[in-house]
Protein backbone atom coordinates (compact mmCIF):
# COMPACT_ATOMS: atom_id res chain seq x y z
CA UNK A 1 0.00 0.00 0.00
CA UNK A 2 3.05 2.47 0.81
CA UNK A 3 4.14 1.85 -2.60
CA UNK A 4 0.67 1.94 -4.18
CA UNK A 5 0.31 5.77 -2.58
CA UNK A 6 4.06 6.45 -3.54
CA UNK A 7 3.10 5.79 -7.00
CA UNK A 8 -0.72 7.26 -6.87
CA UNK A 9 0.66 10.28 -6.11
CA UNK A 10 3.30 10.57 -8.87
CA UNK A 11 0.90 9.56 -11.18
CA UNK A 12 -1.46 12.27 -10.49
CA UNK A 13 1.02 15.14 -9.59
CA UNK A 14 1.83 15.81 -13.40
CA UNK A 15 5.80 16.82 -13.13
CA UNK A 16 7.99 14.97 -11.02
CA UNK A 17 11.10 17.00 -9.48
CA UNK A 18 12.78 16.35 -6.30
CA UNK A 19 11.06 18.68 -4.02
CA UNK A 20 7.60 16.82 -5.33
CA UNK A 21 8.96 13.56 -4.68
CA UNK A 22 10.26 14.33 -1.30
CA UNK A 23 6.86 16.28 -0.16
CA UNK A 24 5.52 12.85 -1.89
CA UNK A 25 7.12 10.42 0.47
CA UNK A 26 6.54 12.61 3.70
CA UNK A 27 2.84 12.40 2.55
CA UNK A 28 2.73 8.77 1.87
CA UNK A 29 4.19 7.69 5.11
CA UNK A 30 1.77 10.22 6.68
CA UNK A 31 -0.80 8.29 5.03
CA UNK A 32 0.43 4.70 5.41
CA UNK A 33 0.82 5.70 9.20
CA UNK A 34 -2.73 7.22 9.25
CA UNK A 35 -3.92 3.60 7.20
CA UNK A 36 -2.34 1.62 9.78
CA UNK A 37 -3.26 2.94 12.73
CA UNK A 38 -7.14 3.28 12.16
CA UNK A 39 -7.40 1.09 9.08
CA UNK A 40 -6.27 -2.17 10.54
CA UNK A 41 -3.43 -2.32 8.10
CA UNK A 42 -0.13 -2.85 9.28
CA UNK A 43 3.17 -3.42 8.09
CA UNK A 44 3.20 -7.22 8.17
CA UNK A 45 0.35 -7.00 5.79
CA UNK A 46 1.81 -5.28 3.33
CA UNK A 47 4.91 -7.56 3.54
CA UNK A 48 2.30 -10.18 2.50
CA UNK A 49 0.53 -8.12 0.00
CA UNK A 50 4.13 -7.44 -1.40
CA UNK A 51 4.97 -11.54 -1.46
CA UNK A 52 1.88 -11.76 -3.40
CA UNK A 53 2.01 -9.64 -6.09
CA UNK A 54 4.35 -11.90 -8.21
CA UNK A 55 1.94 -15.24 -7.74
CA UNK A 56 -1.17 -13.15 -8.41
CA UNK A 57 0.21 -11.64 -11.63
CA UNK A 58 1.39 -15.25 -12.70
CA UNK A 59 -2.00 -16.71 -11.39
CA UNK A 60 -3.86 -14.07 -13.98
CA UNK A 61 -1.57 -15.09 -16.55
CA UNK A 62 -2.49 -19.10 -15.77
CA UNK A 63 -6.76 -17.90 -16.06
CA UNK A 64 -6.28 -15.84 -19.17
CA UNK A 65 -4.26 -18.74 -20.91
CA UNK A 66 -7.22 -21.50 -19.41
CA UNK A 67 -9.55 -19.14 -20.57
CA UNK A 68 -7.88 -19.39 -24.24
CA UNK A 69 -7.89 -23.02 -24.16
CA UNK A 70 -11.74 -23.53 -22.88
CA UNK A 71 -12.41 -21.26 -25.57
CA UNK A 72 -10.58 -23.33 -28.43
CA UNK A 73 -12.54 -26.44 -26.45
CA UNK A 74 -15.48 -25.13 -27.00
CA UNK A 75 -15.84 -23.85 -30.16
CA UNK A 76 -14.13 -27.40 -31.55
CA UNK A 77 -17.16 -28.82 -29.84
CA UNK A 78 -19.71 -26.41 -31.28
CA UNK A 79 -18.52 -26.50 -34.58
CA UNK A 80 -18.60 -30.10 -35.37
CA UNK A 81 -21.28 -32.08 -36.84
CA UNK A 82 -23.72 -33.61 -34.81
CA UNK A 83 -23.38 -30.50 -31.98
CA UNK A 84 -26.07 -31.59 -30.12
CA UNK A 85 -25.41 -35.02 -29.37
CA UNK A 86 -22.08 -34.36 -28.04
CA UNK A 87 -23.53 -31.39 -25.43
CA UNK A 88 -24.06 -33.77 -22.58
CA UNK A 89 -24.91 -30.65 -19.75
CA UNK A 90 -24.35 -32.27 -16.08
CA UNK A 91 -23.95 -31.39 -12.49
CA UNK A 92 -20.55 -32.09 -11.46
CA UNK A 93 -19.23 -32.26 -7.84
CA UNK A 94 -15.62 -31.04 -7.34
CA UNK A 95 -13.84 -31.41 -4.06
CA UNK A 96 -10.89 -28.91 -3.92
CA UNK A 97 -8.25 -28.31 -1.18
CA UNK A 98 -8.28 -24.89 -0.54
CA UNK A 99 -8.64 -22.96 3.02
CA UNK A 100 -9.66 -19.40 2.53
CA UNK A 101 -12.89 -18.45 1.16
CA UNK A 102 -11.38 -15.76 -0.91
CA UNK A 103 -9.39 -18.29 -2.63
CA UNK A 104 -12.26 -20.41 -3.32
CA UNK A 105 -14.34 -17.57 -4.64
CA UNK A 106 -11.46 -16.72 -6.60
CA UNK A 107 -11.89 -20.04 -8.37
CA UNK A 108 -14.98 -20.17 -8.36
CA UNK A 109 -15.54 -17.39 -10.21
CA UNK A 110 -12.65 -18.57 -12.71
CA UNK A 111 -14.42 -21.22 -12.95
CA UNK A 112 -17.08 -19.24 -14.30
CA UNK A 113 -15.47 -16.99 -16.61
CA UNK A 114 -13.86 -20.62 -18.58
CA UNK A 115 -16.58 -20.87 -21.11
CA UNK A 116 -18.25 -24.20 -21.01
CA UNK A 117 -18.19 -24.02 -17.00
CA UNK A 118 -20.38 -22.58 -13.92
CA UNK A 119 -20.28 -22.63 -10.46
CA UNK A 120 -23.47 -22.99 -9.53
CA UNK A 121 -22.87 -23.63 -5.45
CA UNK A 122 -19.74 -23.72 -3.10
CA UNK A 123 -20.56 -25.86 -0.03
CA UNK A 124 -16.95 -25.62 2.04
CA UNK A 125 -14.62 -27.40 0.07
CA UNK A 126 -16.81 -28.78 -2.53
CA UNK A 127 -18.27 -26.86 -5.61
CA UNK A 128 -21.03 -28.21 -8.01
CA UNK A 129 -20.02 -27.03 -11.27
CA UNK A 130 -22.47 -27.17 -14.40
CA UNK A 131 -20.45 -28.49 -17.40
CA UNK A 132 -21.39 -28.02 -20.74
CA UNK A 133 -19.64 -31.43 -21.87
CA UNK A 134 -18.20 -34.06 -19.40
CA UNK A 135 -14.79 -33.77 -20.67
CA UNK A 136 -14.61 -30.27 -19.49
CA UNK A 137 -14.92 -31.33 -15.85
CA UNK A 138 -11.54 -33.63 -15.72
CA UNK A 139 -8.99 -32.64 -13.98
CA UNK A 140 -10.35 -29.52 -11.98
CA UNK A 141 -9.84 -30.33 -8.66
CA UNK A 142 -5.64 -30.63 -9.08
CA UNK A 143 -5.94 -27.95 -12.34
CA UNK A 144 -3.05 -25.51 -12.28
CA UNK A 145 -5.47 -22.53 -11.11
CA UNK A 146 -5.75 -24.76 -8.19
CA UNK A 147 -2.07 -25.12 -7.78
CA UNK A 148 -1.52 -21.49 -7.96
CA UNK A 149 -4.21 -20.44 -5.22
CA UNK A 150 -2.55 -22.99 -2.73
CA UNK A 151 0.95 -21.74 -3.29
CA UNK A 152 -0.45 -17.60 -2.57
CA UNK A 153 -2.80 -19.61 0.83
CA UNK A 154 0.61 -20.72 1.89
CA UNK A 155 2.55 -17.65 0.84
CA UNK A 156 -0.42 -15.82 3.19
CA UNK A 157 0.69 -17.91 5.84
CA UNK A 158 -3.10 -20.35 5.46
CA UNK A 159 -1.74 -23.12 3.66
CA UNK A 160 -1.25 -26.86 4.83
CA UNK A 161 3.13 -26.11 4.94
CA UNK A 162 2.63 -22.93 7.27
CA UNK A 163 0.27 -25.04 9.91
Amino acid sequence: MLIGFFLLWIILCGNVTLEILIFDLIVTCAVFWFTCRYCYWSVEREKTFLRLVLPGLRYISLLIIEIVKANAAMLRLVLRPGFQKQAQPMLVKVHVPLQTNIAKMTLANSITLTPGTITVETRGTDFVVHCFNPAFSEGMDSSVLVDALLKMETIAGHGKEAA
